[in-house]
């Protein structure tokens, strides 16, 4: 194992859950009711890894519309993905294979999640590995989300570990660039085809944790 990577820092949303898959068609649907048409799979593109409150401003800027008060917009899609991933979560292939793998070695991980605590806290107890992590860190405690490095920075800091010491498992473009200005080592999980290191910039794409060696890294 290499020896300087001493903590593992997972995003949550298209990671560990499948929940990135819900919160763009979540957020897709309620785009509609105010007129701004946006497939699910461009959302994912796009804003993956950022809040509600960085998302839909930039969505409705781009559309060159008026936005309506940004708590109505946040209340709504709150209400509507808590509902949502009730008992229909699905985890990510592989990922707690690797989770397991890490602990067998003893490995501090955290989630740092663009997510709101407490609906990290829904997903990770419906997929019963909320024991499994060291540390928790949301967007929400920190005064810049993705791309920003601040809620990477949080995790690590709350594992003890020091950032050129972690790696941070990402599947977002927003995430993986928050990675690099964290100074961290960065796996991008890209389950599809495009696998440009140009496009996602992480060190290393994988489509499956299965496949990462951490002595190789």
């Amino acid at each position: 194992m290499k020896s300087n990577i001493k903590a593992v820092i997972f995003d949550m949303d298209g990671v560990i859950s499948d929940t990135q898959v819900i919160h763009s068609q979540v957020e897709s649907d309620l785009l509609k009711e105010y007129g701004l048409d946006i497939h699910p799979d461009e959302i994912t593109k796009k804003y993956a890894g950022t809040t509600s409150y960085q998302m839909f401003p930039h969505v409705f800027q781009t559309f060159e519309k008026e936005m309506p008060p940004i708590e109505e917009m946040v209340s709504k899609k709150r209400e509507r993905i808590d509902k949502a991933v009730r008992g229909a979560v699905r985890e990510v292939p592989g990922t707690r294979d690797f989770i397991n793998f890490l602990k067998l070695q003893n490995m501090p991980t955290a989630v740092a999640s663009a997510s709101r605590l407490s609906f990290i806290d829904l997903v990770l107890s419906e997929l019963d590995l909320k024991d499994k992590f060291n540390a928790i860190a949301s967007s929400e405690e920190v005064r810049m989300g993705k791309p920003e490095p601040d809620v990477f920075l949080l995790a690590a800091e709350r594992l003890g570990a020091s950032p050129k010491e972690c790696l941070v498992i990402e599947d977002g473009i927003h995430g993986m660039v928050a990675a690099r200005k964290a100074g961290m080592y960065c796996v991008g999980l890209v389950r599809d085809d495009d696998h440009d290191i140009n496009v996602y910039p992480a060190d290393i794409l994988v489509k499956d944790l299965r496949e990462v060696r951490l002595e190789d890294l």
